[in-house]
């Protein structure tokens, strides 16, 4: 438990480093004040000698904003606040902050900014990429085998994850091997009929978002699927690994992640060596 944790804590360092700007600034609303008198009681004038518009722009959640355009002053106007004074008809202006992507604003030509009058700009900050977490029980398959796992990642725009998974086979360690026509050491053996399998991997990787709602996922690790049939040999009955079928050694994965809301559903495939091929279905959530 403490190494899955610690894994988890290292991915969500690796997911915060390679996640730069996952905040934007965005309108919530523009209008005119006409309660706004300072435009014409205190004007700014242009080159022209023409009283510039006031836009109040409030944006609580920043200290500090950094505006670019034909902006004639800016000034704090309070917590949260500030005063731009913009000649009538300017069309743009650009508002950045740390740890934002900046936002270029058009003002909207049915509300164009007038001389000497009064406006009012809301800013919001939208998170972009929130850290989401991933829990996705799976379900691993072939034509002749199941396995039952668990996937846990974390992830912005990048992260990462792991997989553990097994068939719950435990103990199955056969002393013999045999080809696949059941011959022990090139001699033909005696085979009962019953036959057993285990497969157990754990695996973990690089999680990236595609496109809201569309994630993959690529990795690696190591695992084990053996076949063993039960064989009499030297008088005795016992446990032959089937070789042709049986395989321990790295693991490759990669798939797909669906995250139409809290939900999410994962498809892909996994290999053993490029010898052993199986898939990795998944429903579980992702926050």
């Amino acid at each position: 438990m403490k190494k899955i944790v610690s894994i988890l804590l290292f991915l969500s360092v690796f997911s915060s480093v390679l996640s730069a700007q996952d905040r934007r600034i965005y309108v919530k609303s523009f209008d005119p004040d006409i309660l706004e008198l300072r435009a014409k009681t205190d004007p700014v004038y242009d080159m022209n000698r023409i009283p510039s518009s006031m836009v109040s722009v409030f944006l609580t959640t920043k200290d500090s904003l950094v505006f670019k355009g034909n902006i004639l002053q800016s000034m704090p106007g309070g917590p949260g606040e500030w005063i731009l004074y913009i000649p009538a008809g300017t069309e743009w202006i650009e508002v950045a902050a740390e740890g934002c992507e900046p936002l270029h604003f058009d003002f909207p030509e049915d509300k164009p900014l007038l001389s000497a009058y009064g406006y009012t700009l809301n800013l919001g900050v939208l998170l972009t990429n929130p850290l989401r977490t991933l829990i996705m029980p799976s379900f691993s398959f072939n034509q002749s085998q199941y396995a039952y796992g668990l996937m846990l990642g974390i992830c912005k725009r990048n992260g990462g994850y792991i997989r553990v998974k097994s068939d719950f086979s435990f103990g199955l360690n056969p002393t013999l091997s045999c080809d696949g026509e059941g011959k022990v050491d090139g001699v033909q053996s005696w085979f009962t009929g019953e036959s057993r399998k285990s497969r157990w991997a754990v695996t973990g990787g690089y999680l990236r978002k595609i496109i809201d709602p569309l994630f993959m996922y690529v990795g690696g690790g190591y695992g084990s699927r053996v076949l063993a049939w039960k064989m009499f040999a030297d008088g005795n009955y016992d446990w032959a690994r089937v070789t042709p079928s049986s395989f321990t050694g790295y693991e490759v994965e990669l798939g797909l992640i669906y995250r139409p809301g809290v939900i999410a559903f994962s498809a892909g495939v996994q290999t053993n060596q490029f010898k052993y091929f199986e898939a990795n279905v998944g429903i579980g959530v992702m926050f």
